[in-house]
C-alpha cells in the first residue's frame, strides 16, 4: 500500500513553514503532537484550504480553483481515487472525547480508525506517523490529542492534526474538494464495484462561508448535490446505462430542495436523510475498454442561487 500518511506529512510540513501567509496558527500538544489551528481562532486562508484538501488527498491529487457555470470552484483531479478519497480524504472517524466531538478525515484513520471500509478493501498502514484533519468549531484539548496518538500506536510528536470549521475559508474549501470522493461513495451505496475506478476529475463551487455551522453545512452539501461535477474513468466492459441514472443526486425522492430545508425535515438527523441524495449533482462514466461515456444528471443553478444568497 502506498504510504500515504508519509505523503501527507510532508504537505502538512508545507502548512506549518507557511504558517503566516497562510494565515494559520502552529502550536504543540504536551507531549509534541502538531496542532495548526486553520479557522477556528484565526481566519485562515483559500491556500490553507487548498493545502489541506491535498493533504487530505495524501498528495495523490491535484486541487486547484476553477471557475465554470458562474461559480468559481474547486477542481479535483486524482489517478489513485480509491486510496485518495476512501482510504485518506474520507471523514470516517467520530472522535468523542471529554466533551468534544469532531469528525476526524486523513490517513492517520489508517492508524486509529476501526472502519468497516478498511476491512472491505483489506487496507492496513504500518506507518511511523499520523495525519488527520478534524471538522471542528473548538480546539481540540490535551485528552483529544492522547486518545488519538495512542489509537494510533505512536508518540504525541509523531502525530499532525489540522483543524477548522465548516463555517470558514478553509471549510468552503476543503468540503467542495470532497466531490470525487462523495461519488465514489454514491457509487459503493449502489453497489458498483469502486476498485474498477481508475481515474477521475471531479468540480464544485464554493460556496459562501456559512453565518453558523449549521448555515455552512446547508451551503457546503447544496454545493456538491446540486452543483457538483464528477467524471469517473473506469475499467469496464460491462454496459453502465442503468448505473449511472441512480449516481446523481436526482436519483433520490428528497432531490429539489435546499438541504437545510431537508435537514429541517429530517429534525436534525443526518441519519435519517436518504444516502441516495449525497452525490454530485452530474456524473460521467468513461469506459476505458470501450470508450463509451455514460452520463446522467444536471447541476441546477436554480437551487445553488437560492442556497447562496
Amino acid at each position: 500500500m502506498v504510504a500515504l500518511n508519509e505523503r501527507a506529512w510532508a504537505i502538512l510540513q508545507k502548512i506549518v513553514e507557511n504558517k503566516d501567509e497562510l494565515k494559520v496558527r502552529v502550536f504543540r500538544s504536551r507531549g509534541g503532537a502538531i496542532l495548526v489551528d486553520a479557522g477556528v481562532e484565526v481566519d485562515g486562508s483559500i491556500g490553507a484550504g487548498l493545502l489541506v484538501s491535498k493533504m487530505l488527498l495524501s498528495g495523490l491529487g491535484n486541487v486547484n480553483i476553477s471557475y465554470a457555470h458562474g461559480q468559481f470552484g474547486v477542481q479535483v483531479l486524482t489517478d489513485s481515487p480509491i486510496f485518495a478519497c476512501l482510504a485518506s480524504q474520507y471523514a470516517g472517524w467520530r472522535i468523542s472525547v471529554s466533551g468534544f466531538f469532531g469528525m476526524c478525515s486523513g490517513p492517520g484513520r489508517l492508524l486509529g480508525s476501526k472502519e468497516e471500509l478498511f476491512d472491505k478493501f483489506q487496507w492496513v498502514e504500518r506507518g511511523v506517523r499520523a495525519v488527520l484533519f478534524i471538522e471542528t468549531s473548538n480546539v481540540p484539548p490535551q485528552e483529544v490529542v492522547e486518545y488519538i496518538s495512542d489509537s494510533c500506536g505512536l508518540h504525541e510528536d509523531d502525530v499532525g492534526i489540522v483543524f477548522s470549521p465548516s463555517n470558514s475559508l478553509v471549510g468552503s474549501i476543503q468540503v467542495p474538494a470532497r466531490v470525487v470522493e462523495t461519488g465514489i461513495h454514491k457509487l459503493m451505496e449502489i453497489g458498483y464495484d469502486v476498485r474498477n475506478v481508475r481515474s477521475a476529475l471531479g468540480f464544485s463551487p464554493i460556496p459562501p462561508v456559512g453565518e453558523s455551522v449549521l448555515d455552512a453545512i446547508g451551503k457546503l452539501n447544496d454545493a456538491i448535490i446540486y452543483g457538483g461535477k464528477v467524471v469517473f474513468y473506469v475499467d469496464d466492459l460491462t454496459d453502465l446505462s442503468d448505473i449511472i441514472k441512480r449516481v446523481p443526486s436526482d436519483s433520490s425522492d428528497s432531490y429539489g430542495l435546499p438541504f437545510s430545508e431537508v435537514f429541517k425535515r429530517s429534525n436534525g438527523d443526518f441519519y435519517s436523510i436518504d444516502p441516495l441524495l449525497f452525490s454530485p449533482a452530474e456524473v460521467s462514466m468513461i469506459s476505458l475498454r470501450t470508450g463509451r461515456l455514460y452520463h446522467a444528471g444536471r447541476v441546477n443553478t436554480e437551487i445553488l442561487e437560492k442556497s447562496f444568497r
